[in-house]
Parts: C-alpha cells; sequence; structure tokens
C-alpha cells in the first residue's frame, strides 16, 4: 500500500512540476449574480455514478468543477492509480496525499497552506486543457444554483493572498537573490554569490547580506548589488569582507 501511495505522489508531483509555471486563475473576478443555466450541476450521488462501473464514463470534482476524464482512462478507470479521485472531489488529496480517507472532508482545502491553492490552481488548468469541463458539484463550493458559496469566496480571498505574496517573493527574488551556501563539520557555513546563485540569472555578482523578511522566523542569506548594500533591511555578516561574494560564517 505504502509503495503504491508513494508511486501515485511521485506522479502527481511530475505532472505539478510541469503545469506550476503557468498562471491561471480560473475563478470570475466577480461574484455571479444569476443562476446558472449553461452548464450542469450535479449532486454529489449524480457525480459517484461516473466511476466507469455504474457508468462508462469517468467523472472527477477539482474544486467543485467537474471533469471527463474517460479518455484517460488507463490511469483513471478501475484499478488505475488515479482513479481514487473519480466520482467524488478530492480536492485536499491532490496536495496532501491523503488517498486512504473515505471522509467527506478530501475537499476542504482552507486547512491547507495558501501555496497549496496555487497548486490547485495549476492543476485546474491542466484538467481545463486535456479533459472535458461538465459542470459544477453542488456542495462546499457551489450552491443548488450554481453560485458560488461562503466557503468558495474564503477560497477565492486565501488564494489571492497567496498570489500576491508569490508576486512580492518573486520581486524579492529577483532584487535580492538567494545565496549559495555549503556546511562543513570543521568550518562551519559558507555563503557566496556567483551570476546565478539563487536560481536567478544576471549580469551581476553580488555579495552576501542577511535579509529578515516579514514573516520569516530567522533572517537568510541573499545577494546585493554593491549600490545597494546600505539598505536598513540588510545586516553584513560579523568578520567578513563587507564587499566580498563570499563570506564564512562564524560559527557560535
Amino acid at each position: 500500500m505504502f509503495l503504491k501511495i508513494l508511486s501515485i505522489l511521485v506522479a502527481l508531483s511530475g505532472l505539478f512540476m510541469y503545469y506550476n509555471n503557468y498562471t491561471f486563475n480560473f475563478f470570475p473576478s466577480t461574484k455571479v449574480t444569476q443562476k446558472s443555466t449553461t452548464e450542469k450541476l450535479y449532486t454529489e450521488n449524480e457525480l459517484s455514478k461516473y466511476n466507469g462501473v455504474d457508468s462508462d464514463f469517468l467523472y472527477l470534482s477539482l474544486l467543485g468543477r467537474i471533469f471527463d476524464v474517460t479518455k484517460g482512462s488507463k490511469h483513471y478507470g478501475p484499478g488505475s492509480n488515479y482513479n481514487i479521485f473519480i466520482g467524488r472531489d478530492a480536492s485536499k488529496s491532490f496536495i496532501t496525499g491523503e488517498f486512504s480517507d473515505t471522509s467527506k472532508t478530501l475537499d476542504d482545502v482552507l486547512e491547507l497552506a495558501p501555496n497549496d491553492l496555487i497548486g490547485l490552481e495549476n492543476w485546474i488548468k491542466m484538467y481545463d486543457e486535456q479533459y472535458i469541463y461538465k459542470g459544477k458539484l453542488i456542495g462546499r463550493f457551489y450552491d443548488a444554483d450554481g453560485m458560488e458559496t461562503d466557503y468558495m469566496m474564503r477560497v477565492k480571498e486565501k488564494l489571492e493572498d497567496a498570489q500576491r505574496e508569490k508576486l512580492l517573493k518573486e520581486k524579492l527574488n529577483t532584487q535580492y537573490p538567494p545565496c549559495n551556501a555549503e556546511w562543513d563539520a570543521n568550518t562551519g557555513s559558507r555563503v557566496w554569490c556567483t551570476k546565478r546563485s539563487g536560481g536567478v540569472d544576471r549580469d551581476w555578482e553580488g555579495v552576501p547580506r542577511m535579509i529578515h523578511e516579514p514573516g520569516a522566523s530567522e533572517p537568510h542569506c541573499v545577494c546585493v548589488r554593491e549600490d545597494l548594500i546600505n539598505s536598513a533591511k540588510l545586516k553584513e555578516y560579523e568578520g567578513c569582507d563587507p564587499i566580498a561574494p563570499s563570506c564564512v560564517v562564524k560559527r557560535d
């Protein structure tokens, strides 16, 4: 059982890494104010029948959006690894890997970290591109009229916060890319900067500085251009040349 779960997680992580580069917002910018008449609404019981046994079709729900994945029966059909997602909304399992849980809380995504919601957004992107969208699931995310529930609105707000945080972090990483770092039992830690440190290609090398980001438990090392090293948010490493690209951090 453990090996099966591990294989599913590896496969999911591979797909996620591929689609993680997409930015896609499946939520409308404003709340729908009229009853939906252009898409089908499904109850949980109706959805459960699209399982490849009671029906020839394979449906799954992700954040209340239902997709026909029948063409992927090799992966989603009875006995296949992804069959755990079929006939229900198990949104949380795309992130947590809680595949053996049979409770009705596998669609409760508010307890996930904000960045995990961005991950689910990328999964929606993949299903929209590769499979057929069928409609909405009545329940946690949409009511019997196809309207967004209060729960869905809270998910949207949390996702928007996560997107803003991601943009700020990307901006910070561009201005202050992370340092390279290594640790040696004899000498301690060394941090250094190159033109590619932190995975950020640039035309300057930079010097190591400590920065304490809001919400972080402790400071971390970033590479800073010499014309920006006097910023009040940055701190020099004690005992290191202030303009050297490498620094051996003193051990306590």
